[in-house]
């Protein structure tokens, strides 16, 4: 059943500018906030479009001046009610019009309408009632002929923002003397209009927002006599059945009679103007949200579309993996952005309250973003290590001790010295430098400098979520768990058309846990994809950890099966040569050592840190790791 509080007998004016008193669970009221205004109405001007009387019709085709329907008219533009996009209305004689697509009518002038299931639904009612088409066939008898009509009226986008070339529209419907309410007077005219108005942001190339503000605006009744008003209701209705109806309050709100409302009295005082010279009632648009919680983890709005009351009622149900694969895609543009208006997927997927935002041209407002750390936190919650969401702590329940260190990354490399390869496909480990207890992330752009060779064409993972995106090299990755230094987060995959030949690639736009990291520069050899050799093994690498100041060196000891030229270099994390320690020197069948002092091709001592040497001898390299202590 809609929600719909029938108006009959009742004085409602304060009771609908109550808002915040009303049911929460209605949609539509949770969409809009009503305002009235008082404005002198500006009839319809330029060149509208007459809707063709022959037009308005019944269910089975038949032309109908009392009740009938004219379909699925253009507005113009595109515009958002109720989290759909429509941009056709269909137009009631009846005094309301609905919104989207129709093949068939809709006829009704009983309001009762309103308390069932059927049609008419997404309903914009500015004077609903049971009401009259005149043609030029009844002046004869006292009438004065009806015009329904339409326009869009666009100008330039003021947004600096905006989409270039972008317009703002305004689409309006007028019924002008429309003989309403008592078919037997010809004094019982009234002319009103609905006008939708583009939302300011609607173009906005940041935070498009196609949610459009509702007005009725109210001119002028009667025909040299009173009217009849009473029976009518005001309001509008969204697709689901909840009603933001009885709009209608009675004209005592501007110190009239209020008996007319529950009699048959007649009035040149009309409830909506109240006997001004023009009132406008404006629906303005806000929040969106049954729950309306900011950073809940629905980011895919499942509590909005479910009908079962079990997933509407409970966090458990309604974050699901669904919302990080939504984050998560429309971080690397698989999906489209997300919608970062108040109330909408954004605002959800927030799951640590770092994504609230404000444009100064659009103050008070506010708008939110989400990253692919908003996703690891929703898998960290399903994972039952937080026990709900928003979680803006620093530490779970279970670190909250003193001392207790969370998440202590120091960065993320694409580590070229491990590659994994199979025919013409390379898979380039990003391993994690630090350690983290809980949700970690990474957002960056991947690039191959060298794309004649070497071209990036997505990303894999066994450890959480990840999304790469081949045409705009976009990263996004979001884990929940315990992870220590060197684990492989995941891979970056490229195909190369030259197995012999090197590239570089570039990682830019770093986001770790949403902190900033310098972009990486890393060179990438076919070659050292193999992980054996032929002749060639090393044995281990001792002292490893090891330190210059006390150590001395750390050794590489290695064995060849026969003579051969083998050489030994040394790579920081991000890829770069530090040290050739050996080049070309002969080593004969054995077992042999190399030690490496901690220094650079300059003669300095390295920074401490985690270390690459690349052994090789003709086509065979081996690496492994090398722990550099203060």
């Amino acid at each position: 059943m809609k929600l719909f509080k029938w108006f009959l007998g009742a004085i409602v004016g304060v009771a609908m500018l109550g808002f915040a008193a009303t049911d929460s669970n209605a949609q539509i009221w949770a969409h809009y906030n009503m305002v009235v205004q008082n404005q002198f109405y500006n009839p319809l001007a330029g060149s509208p479009t007459v809707i063709d009387p022959l037009s308005f019709k019944t269910f089975t085709g038949v032309n109908d001046l009392d009740d009938g329907v004219s379909n699925n008219i253009p507005t113009g533009f595109t515009f958002d009610f109720n989290g759909n996009l429509y941009g056709l209305v269909n137009v009631c004689i009846n005094g309301w019009m609905s919104v989207g697509p129709r093949s068939v009518p809709t006829i009704t002038h009983d309001k009762y309408y309103l308390f069932q299931p059927n049609e008419p639904n997404n309903t914009l009612a500015p004077f609903w009632g049971d009401h009259y088409y005149r043609t030029l066939a009844d002046v004869p008898n006292g009438y004065k002929p009806t015009t329904i009509q339409y326009v869009t009226n666009a100008v330039p986008d003021p947004n600096p923002n905006a989409y270039p070339g972008s317009f703002l529209h305004t689409f309006i419907v007028e019924w002008k003397d429309l003989n309403i309410n008592d078919k037997t007077n010809p004094n019982s005219i009234a002319t009103f209009q609905v006008q939708i108005v583009e939302n300011p942001m609607a173009n906005d190339m940041s935070v498009p927002d196609k949610r459009a503000t509702i007005q009725f605006h109210y001119g002028p009744i009667g025909n040299q006599g009173n009217v009849k008003t009473q029976g009518c209701t005001v309001g509008i209705e969204d697709s689901i059945g909840y009603s933001f109806m009885n709009g209608l309050f009675p004209s005592s709100f501007a110190g009239g009679d209020s008996t007319r409302l529950d009699n048959d009295s007649l009035t040149t005082c009309w409830p909506p103007a109240s006997c001004l010279p023009g009132r406008i009632i404006t629906f303005q648009i806000q929040g969106k949200g049954t729950l309306s919680q900011w950073g809940d983890g629905d980011a895919d709005l499942t509590q909005l579309t479910s009908s079962d009351p079990n997933v509407v009622n409970n966090q458990n149900r309604f974050v699901t993996l669904a919302d990080a694969d939504l984050i998560l895609g429309s971080t690397a543009q698989a999906y489209p952005p997300m919608d970062s208006v108040e109330g909408r997927n954004a605002f959800h997927g927030d799951c640590n309250h770092n994504g609230r935002y404000q444009i100064p041209q659009f103050l008070p407002y506010y708008f939110y973003r989400v990253t692919p750390y908003d996703a690891a936190y929703i898998l960290t919650y399903l994972a039952a290590k937080i026990p709900f969401l928003p979680w803006v702590h620093v530490l779970p329940p279970w670190k909250q001790s003193a001392g207790a260190v969370e998440t202590n990354i120091a960065s993320i490399s694409a580590d070229t010295k491990q590659l994994v390869a199979n025919d013409r496909t390379v898979l380039v480990p990003l391993v994690l430098h630090g350690s983290v207890n809980g949700p970690v992330s990474l957002e960056c752009n991947v690039k191959s400098l060298n794309s004649s060779t070497l071209q990036f064409i997505g990303t894999q993972t066994k450890t959480g979520m990840i999304y790469g995106n081949a045409k705009t090299g976009k990263v996004a990755f979001a884990a929940a768990g315990i992870f220590s230094e060197g684990d492989v987060l995941g891979y970056l995959e490229f195909v190369t058309s030259d197995r012999s030949a090197s590239s570089d690639i570039e990682l830019t736009n770093i986001a770790i846990n949403d902190e900033n990291y310098p972009s990486q520069h890393s060179s990438l050899t076919m070659g050292v994809a193999s992980s054996t050799t032929s002749g060639l093994a090393v044995e281990k690498v001792s002292p490893n950890p090891f330190s210059v100041s006390t150590d001395g060196s750390t050794a590489i000891h290695f064995s060849t099966n026969e003579s051969q030229e083998v050489s030994l270099k040394i790579y920081d994390l991000l890829g770069k040569e530090v040290r050739t320690v050996t080049s070309g020197v002969i080593f004969g069948a054995g077992e042999h050592s190399i030690q490496w002092d901690g220094h650079d091709n300059t003669g300095s001592v390295v920074p401490a840190g985690v270390y690459y040497y690349n052994l090789g001898s003709g086509s065979s390299t081996l690496v492994g790791k090398i722990n550099l202590m203060q």
